[in-house]
This record gives structure tokens, sequence and C-alpha cells, in this order.
């Protein structure tokens, strides 16, 4: 055995340690180890020493003192499993069961080994010190061999701690100097600040890291500059007092030499050990010009939008003043017509008359149309919504209609598929008039022919329904070139067609507006020669309140009946036979009266409708012939235009069991066929006689009435129409006179006018509930306001209900009666 009692191993431990302190300068893993090898070898006195790293799981690589990097040695990691992995130096003398052979050829002829393990985070090595001859491990060799691995160890973990911040200050210049933005680090010891490039640029330094009573200095300069070094002051002294150290969205605004603004933003930016301040100065002023720039276009499109809303409303003023003055005069027109023909005329007295009747109402739908753009276009139309028929809309258009249609011949048809839902909730009063505005157009660019109005289905989502109407004519067409003209305000397709028809070019610009404020939208197809169809569709939601319906078309409550239907109109036909098929019935349908006729000797119907205006054999010669024929055993219903007849048919309308005005109601007919199908027989008809009109003797001094109107002509009208109904009236001309009135005598009603001298009609409603109370009479106004803030004024004031002038005098005595029903006396 090899004697070392002559070592002194504290000083080669000392002098071990002392070689690695010489160097300052980073050093990798493999020089450390090839020193320490090397140190390791002469200290101890060794034969050999050589390094074993575990590269992967299946690679080793063999170092040694002196190797070059270009010779590479490489052995199996097995080999080195014996040492267990641990940590601790390990000691053996030879032979020791267990080493691999491979192992034994790298140390060579060996007696005594030492093992110490060199582990640092991913690095995984052993180095191996070998003696030919047997060494003594006594306990001070065992100290020397723990302070030099310590301090091996110690080195590596320096070395990957130099090169871990390095590698860091790499990815951390390389990020700082490439963003955009100026930033500057300052700890809070003062001792140590860092710029970028952009900053370096900014404060006119050297990048990287600056003293910081140069970077305050080029700070404070910098922000001296500022047009608002001020607010940057004040804000600046805030950050400083506040305990987070934070601040964003920090402006420095420059003027000289040209507009430059800064984004400053200041964060706190703490660690274990070190603490400091990250600012950031990003170039913002592209977006502070476009900013700017805004806020001036947004001052000037608010002083714009403000004089818009003046403008609307002295338009809003203007057109609610021009329709009062306009329908002031409308209403003396339009009411002393209406009471001029209840007087006895001759003919040509009567025609004129009439003349003037036709023209103030023509008069007064173009103010209508007016009005309502105008409410339109100043956005004070809203849609009202409340439950109402969807099949009400076509027949009230049709019932409105029927005489213009009847004039020219034109058979007026409408269809409405079973899907669609019987009763929905919206604004019937528009959707009419949007429906209105479609036939009536229909009914003035067709000579002959059809119109039909139909609505479907277009798609469904829980209970809101998107529904399709088509109002389809057979008239004159729309050249392809014209349409784009046709929903444009006071625009017609072309002059030739303004002089013969009229209009103001109103009608669809305004049904088109209320459309869209239904959710939907309107086209148009045509052909010239051949028709036009116009399709709108809206969204509308179904009534979920009604718990069941059964829409008559989908009823089975005729089932097996059968019936014969003759009508020269094939559309007529087929919208006919599809609601009798959907009852259950079976229907033959003949578009002439002799194909018809012939049918009946081949099959026995229960009933047999047939249309008064055919060619070559019309409704009134088929029915002869049928009860010449075949007996008055069947029942005949005939359909028939507004109940228009020569004197000569008068005694032929007794050969039906029912006379149906066109356009053909479903549920009409449908209870028509109810109950003329029965079994029992029905007694001879005999054609209506009018019930002449009451003959009022005296005038009825029961209801004490009170007409407020400043308008002479508007007083002898109201006056007139009282008298009519054989009612007598007080007159004043204004609210004071009201006032005074009621202090004479009490009286039931009073209709109030609403604009008036001296005290308009508000006012005066406001003093009598005052006075009054509870105890006042019921106040109607009359009002030449159409618009919904004319009501709502009326009803605000307290009156009990309105009447729009130009007065509809069935609408006039309804209210009355309506009001005075309400009275409690006995009238």
């Amino acid at each position: 055995m090899q004697q070392h009692d002559n070592i002194n191993w504290a000083k080669c431990a000392l002098n071990f340690i002392g070689k690695f302190g010489l160097s300052d300068d980073y050093q990798d893993w493999g020089t450390i180890m090839r020193q320490s090898m090397l140190h390791l070898k002469i200290l101890a006195a060794a034969d050999n020493v050589l390094l074993i790293k575990n590269e992967d799981a299946i690679t080793a690589r063999v170092i040694k003192p002196g190797q070059a990097d270009s010779d590479v040695l490489y052995t199996d990691p097995a080999n080195v499993k014996i040492f267990n992995g641990g940590k601790l130096p390990l000691y053996y003398q030879l032979p020791v069961t267990g080493f691999e052979p491979e192992l034994l050829e790298l140390i060579g002829s060996t007696s005594s080994l030492l093992v110490l393990p060199v582990k640092q985070l991913d690095i995984n090595s052993y180095i191996l010190i070998s003696w030919k001859e047997t060494f003594d491990f006594n306990e001070d060799f065992k100290e020397f061999v723990s302070a030099c691995l310590n301090k091996i160890n110690e080195r590596v973990k320096l070395a990957q701690t130099f090169y871990s911040l390095e590698e860091l200050e790499v990815r951390f210049n390389a990020i700082l100097q490439t963003v955009p933005q100026s930033m500057v680090f300052v700890d809070d010891s003062g001792n140590n600040s860092w710029i970028n490039g952009p900053a370096a640029k900014l404060f006119n330094l050297t990048g990287g890291n600056v003293p910081p009573d140069q970077l305050s200095v080029a700070m404070q300069q910098l922000r001296n500059r500022a047009s608002n070094k001020e607010e940057i002051f004040k804000r600046g002294m805030e950050l400083f007092k506040s305990k987070d150290k934070t601040v964003t969205d920090w402006q420095w605004i420059f003027t000289e030499p040209e507009t430059f603004v800064l984004n400053v933003c200041c964060t706190p930016t703490v660690s274990q050990h070190i603490s400091g301040v990250l600012w950031t100065f990003e170039d913002i002023t592209r977006q502070y010009l476009y900013d700017e720039n805004l806020k001036e276009l947004n001052v000037q499109l608010e002083e714009k939008s403000r004089l818009a809303d003046q403008q609307n409303k002295a338009k809003s003023e203007f057109l609610a003043n021009m329709s009062h003055e306009i329908r002031t005069p409308m209403n003396g027109v339009i009411g002393m017509t209406s009471l001029l023909r209840n007087t006895e005329l001759n003919e040509e007295q009567f025609d004129f008359v009439e003349s003037i009747r036709l023209s103030a109402d023509t008069l007064l739908e173009i103010i209508n149309e007016i009005l309502d753009f105008s409410k339109i276009e100043s956005g004070k139309l809203e849609l009202e919504e409340h439950p109402f028929l969807i099949h009400k809309i076509v027949e009230e258009t049709y019932d409105l209609l029927a005489v213009k249609a009847h004039e020219k011949d034109i058979d007026l048809l409408y269809m409405i598929e079973p899907e669609v839902p019987m009763e929905v909730l919206g604004d019937m009063t528009r959707l009419r008039q949007i429906v209105v505005n479609l036939v009536g157009n229909a009914i003035k660019f067709t000579d002959q022919g059809e119109i039909l109005t139909s609505i479907k289905l277009a798609s469904k989502t829980g209970s809101s329904y998107e529904l399709e109407f088509a109002v389809k004519d057979s008239g004159i067409g729309i050249p392809a070139d014209k349409m784009h003209k046709l929903f444009n305000s006071f625009s017609q397709v072309d002059s030739s067609t303004t002089r013969k028809y009229g209009g103001t070019g109103l009608g669809l610009a305004i049904s088109a507006r209320l459309i869209e404020k239904m959710n939907g939208r309107i086209w148009v197809e045509s052909e010239v020669g051949k028709g036009t169809t116009f399709r709108f569709t809206i969204q509308i939601n179904a009534n979920t309140e009604v718990k069941e319906y059964k829409p008559i078309t989908l009823q089975k409550d005729l089932l097996g009946k059968t019936a014969l239907i003759i009508d020269d109109n094939f559309t007529n036909l087929r919208i006919l036979k599809g609601h009798c098929e959907h009852w259950g019935m079976q229907v033959d349908t003949f578009d002439n009266g002799p194909d018809g006729i012939a049918a009946m000797a081949n099959r026995k119907y229960d009933i047999v409708v047939i249309d008064m205006l055919m060619p070559n054999m019309n409704g009134m010669d088929v029915a002869k012939l049928i009860v010449q024929k075949y007996g008055n055993n069947i029942p005949l219903v005939l359909f028939s235009s507004a109940g228009h007849y020569a004197a000569e048919y008068k005694e032929d309308l007794k050969l039906f069991a029912k006379v149906l005005d066109k356009p053909i109601k479903p549920a009409y007919f449908h209870k028509m066929l109810l109950e003329n199908l029965s079994a029992v027989p029905k007694p001879e008809r005999k054609a209506p006689v009018a019930a002449p009109a009451p003959v009022l003797t005296e005038l009825s001094t029961e209801v004490k009435i009170l007409v407020a109107e400043d308008n002479l002509i508007n007083q002898k009208i109201v006056t007139k129409a009282f008298q009519n109904i054989g009612y007598s009236c007080d007159v004043v001309a204004n609210g004071l006179e009201v006032l005074t009135s009621l202090k004479r005598q009490s009286y039931d009603i009073i209709m109030m006018d609403v604009q008036m001298p001296e005290m308009d009609g508000l006012q005066a409603t406001r003093e009598i509930i005052k006075t009054y109370g509870d105890n006042r009479p019921f106040i109607l106004a009359m009002t030449a306001g159409a618009y919904d803030e004319d009501k709502e004024n009326c009803l605000a004031a307290g009156m009990d209900d309105y009447i729009i002038k130009p007065f509809d005098f069935d609408n006039f005595y309804y209210k009355f009666n309506h009001w005075k029903s309400k009275l409690n006396k006995v009238i």
C-alpha cells in the first residue's frame, strides 16, 4: 500500500480551491472539468484520471485531461450504473464484484479507485481517479476530496448561472432593442439604469447602461419641452406620492417644432431582492392627430345634428300648422258637401255635388299622404301593437275599394294559406294602409281582368312569423328601366302616367318605409302589358293568448258534400275549389254555363255556385235553365259585384238561396254553405226592401250640447250635423266663452275645438276639470291636428275623446252616441 502520511491534505485542498479562484472570466463546463481533473491528479499523486458524462439514455462520453475536443470516445451508460447515481464520493479497493469489463478497461491497471459524482441541473457525470498501487483513503484524504468536490460543484453552478444570466441578457437586449417603444429601467437604489435604442435616440444618450443622474437630467429636459408640462408635473407628483407607482396613458404633448405626442407608462418591477421602475415612451402622434380630428368632426357633427333637429322641429311644427290650416277649410268643404247631398237636388245638381265630394276626398288623401310621409321622415311615426285577424286586412281593403273595382269590372280575389296564423299582434292600421295602397294602385293601373291578393308563410321561429304578401294585377305593367323610380318620394314611372292616373307618388314610398319598420322588404315583378306583382314581407308575432283556434280553411264540417261552381275567372275557380276541398267537399268547376248545366245530368250536386257576369250566358240565365231542367230543389248561390243589378233581374233574384257580393270572404262563404246545405227547406226569399229613414219632427233637448268652435263654417256644419239626428246645441267661439256658458247653465257634452283665440280648447279643458272635477261634462276634442302628439295632448289635458277634421260623419255620430250612452240619465 502506497503511503501518503507526509502529505498535508488540508493544504492540498486550499491549493485546489486557490487555483479555481485565480480566474474571474466565464469558463465552459468542459474547461472546468479538465482543469479539475488535472489538479486532482497532481495533488492526489494519482496514476490516472478520466471523466464519464452521460449524454443520454444510450450514450456516455469519456473525457481525459489534455484530450482535444475532436478526440471523442464513447461508452455504454450501463458501465456507471454501479455508482447508483449518488452525490457522495465513492471509494473502491479493487477488485470489486459488479464492475463491467469495459469500465475496467477504461480505468486500466488499478488497485484503488475514487469516484466523484459531479451533478448540476441536467449534467450527470463522474470523475474517476485511480492508483495502480493500493491507496489509503484515510479521513484527512476524504475531507480533502469533499472540499474539492464542493468547489467543483460550486464552480460548475457558478458557470451555469453566469451562462444563464448572459443568455437572459442577450434575449433581454434583443427584445428591448427591437420593440418600437422607448424603454427605460431604473432600479430603486439609484445606482443602475438602462435604456434601449429608441430611448437613446429620444434622450440623445448612448444606449445600454446609463448613469442614473445623466438619465434623470435627460428626462427632465424632455418634460420641460412639453407644451403641457404643468399637467405632466401635477400628474408626476401624484405618481410619486401613490403606493403602487403605476401610471398609464400619460400624454406628453409637444407642439414645437411640430406636433409630437408620447404616451408614457410607468410600472414597478419587483423581484425577490431587486426592485425598480420600468418606463415606456410610445410615439402616438398619428393616433393623437386622428383623435383630435375626430373630436373636431364630432363637434361639427353635433352642431349639424343640432341644426338638423331644429330644422326637423321647425318642419314638424310647420306641417302641424299647415295640417290644421288646411284641414279646417277642408272640413268646411267636405262637411257642407255631405250636408248638401242630403237635401233635395235634381240630377245635375247632385252630379255637381258628387264631383265636389270626390275632389275633396282626393285632396284629403293627398294631404294625408304628405303628412304621413313627414311623420316617417322626422321619425315621429311609431307602430302600435294589438291583436287582429289577418284576413280582416284584405277584406276591409276590398270593402273600401270594391266600388272602384266594380266600375272597371275588375274581379277582386284573395287567398290566405292555411299555415298563416289567424290572429296576430301588430299595427293593423298601418298594415292595412300598405295593402290599400298596393291594391288601390293595382285598380288604378288595371283596365280589365283581376287583382289577386295572397298571404303565405315565408318562415317561422317560435311564435314569430315572417309573412309574404303579394298583390298581383293584370294591368299595364312597368318597364324594367323604370322600376328603380317606384319607391322614390314624389316620383311616378313617367310624366304621362302622372297626367293620366294622378297621385303624389308618395304611396309606395310610404309603404316601403312602413314595411321597413316592420322588419320586412318590398320588391316588384312586372312585364309590360301583362301585369305587375308587388310582394312584401313583414315580421309579426302570433297572438299566443289565443289558446286554440281552428282556421276555417282547415275545418272538415262539410265532409262528403258536393258542389258545382261556374265562373269564367280561373283564379276564382281555383280559390273557391281550394276552400271547399279543405272543408271536405267534392267540387267540380266549369268556366261557362252550358258545360256546368250539362254536368248536372251526370252527377247530383248539393249546391250550385254561379258567377253573375260571364260571357255569352250570365248567371241569371244559367239559373233559369237549371230550374227549368232540374227544378228548384238544389240551392243556387249567386256571386255578384256590390249588388248592382239591372231592373229586369230584380224578380230573378228569387231563384237564389243566397246572393253574395264580391270579393268572396271565406268565413262568410263557409257560413252560407252550412246554412244552405242543412236538411231544413228554405222559405222563398223576397227581395229586401230598404226601410225609410225616420223623419224627425222636433229637436231633442234632453242632451245639452255645447259646441266651442271659432270657425263660422265649422259652426254651421256641427250645428247642422246635430240637427240631422234630432239634437240642438249652443255655440261659442273660444274657451273663455265656454267657461262663461258653464256658469250660466250645465251641459252634458262639450264639442271642443282645440285651436281657438283668447283661450284654446286645451286650457279651457284644464280650467273645467279644475273647477268642476267629477261633475264636469264629457269633453270631445275637435282637432285638425293629425299627429299622434295632437291626440296625446288632448287626452293629457283631460279630454275624454277626440274627432279629427275633416269630419267623417259616421265616426262623428258614433263618438257622440258612445258618450251619450254614458250619461247618468234616461235619454
